[in-house]
């Protein structure tokens, strides 16, 4: 199953998103407003290809200079690159060359590490324009398929009930409808995660992304929804934000922001909310809580706790006030008989 890397990697991205705080938007006053818009960029699409296969012992196609790219890729960071957002309307290597000579000249990694930034992603830019014509030739076409066939899933499961699916979610999780259609960028094949959503640094916006061959059936919905819910939490984590509150609280009860707990719950909670929209909107059969991110050691836990709670908030068996308090206090408890207790 590729459906793992997915959840995992979207758990690491999670405490950047949720804890953001910015002045909530109206809502909208457009009943028939498109809350997504489907999206396609074949340089995009070639940008996460090549972070695949640096990442993949999946037998390359023979195109000269394609070697080059992947180390070019290897030796830049994935995500940096995107956060300005200015590579989403880049139509080619040369308009991301340009673009990527606005970078900041370095970035320092989670390890402490310190990468010429600019130089790498500029250098990766001019590799990719090197190989732009033959993966326009022998892979973009097999890609475009793939696209179109998820698109088509789209067009017809999932676009004809966007209204009400987003009208339900950002209901019970608080998120206000902004007055703002979700970008949802489809590529063929991308290193892990295979979905997530960025916004920009001036910007509230978020841009979503989604790789299609690591989403079959229904995860698909499912990780369009997810990605929506972390762009409008982006747009709208004012007040009445329920992943605001639920991290507000777990503060107030002694967790720290470095916390598995603290980092994860809220996070876990947008799996859960994504998961029950498809199952009640689009495929009542769809049912991924055996698999993936809900079996994981260190994470099934949060599944045993969040799950039935939250079930029977969006049933309307408890209020959200209650549900996050109840969350909460199992948390406490569960971190109480988590620690050996001293003799007296």
């Amino acid at each position: 199953m590729k459906r793992l890397p997915y959840f995992a990697c979207l758990l690491l991205l999670a405490s950047s998103n949720l804890a953001q705080s910015h002045a909530p938007k109206s809502p909208s006053k457009l009943p028939d407003q498109k809350r997504f818009e489907i999206r396609v960029n074949p340089f995009l699409d070639l940008y996460f290809y090549v972070h695949r296969l640096r990442s993949s012992d999946q037998r390359r196609p023979s195109i000269d200079g394609l070697a080059q790219a992947i180390e070019a890729a290897r030796e830049t960071p994935l995500y940096q690159p995107l956060i300005d957002l200015r590579i989403f309307s880049c139509e080619n290597a040369a308009e991301a060359e340009q673009a990527f000579s606005q970078l900041p000249e370095t970035f320092t990694t989670r390890q402490g590490e310190v990468i010429p930034l600019r130089e790498k992603a500029i250098h990766l830019a001019r590799s990719l324009a090197k190989i732009e014509k033959p993966f326009t030739d022998k892979i973009w076409p097999q890609h475009r398929r793939s696209i179109e066939l998820a698109g088509a899933r789209i067009s017809e499961k999932l676009a004809p009930k966007q209204e009400e699916v987003f009208r339900y979610f950002t209901k019970y999780l608080g998120v206000q409808m902004a007055d703002y259609t979700v970008p949802i960028y489809l590529v063929a094949e991308g290193p892990w995660p295979a979905a997530l959503t960025v916004t920009g640094k001036d910007a509230n916006h978020g841009v979503c992304v989604i790789n299609v061959d690591a989403n079959p059936g229904s995860d698909l919905f499912m990780a369009l929804l997810h990605e929506s819910i972390h762009a409008l939490d982006a747009e709208t984590s004012g007040s009445g934000n329920v992943l605001t509150e639920f991290q507000n609280l777990l503060a107030k009860n002694g967790f720290e922001k470095n916390d598995p707990v603290f980092t994860n719950a809220p996070h876990f909670l947008v799996f859960i909310q994504a998961v029950e929209t498809v199952r009640r909107f689009v495929d009542s059969s769809y049912q991924p809580y055996d698999q993936g991110v809900f079996v994981r050691p260190g994470l099934a836990p949060l599944l045993s706790i969040e799950k039935p709670i939250w079930i029977d908030y969006l049933d309307g068996k408890l209020s959200r006030e209650e549900a996050l308090k109840t969350m909460v206090a199992a948390f406490v408890k569960d971190r109480k008989t988590a620690v050996p207790q001293k003799s007296p």
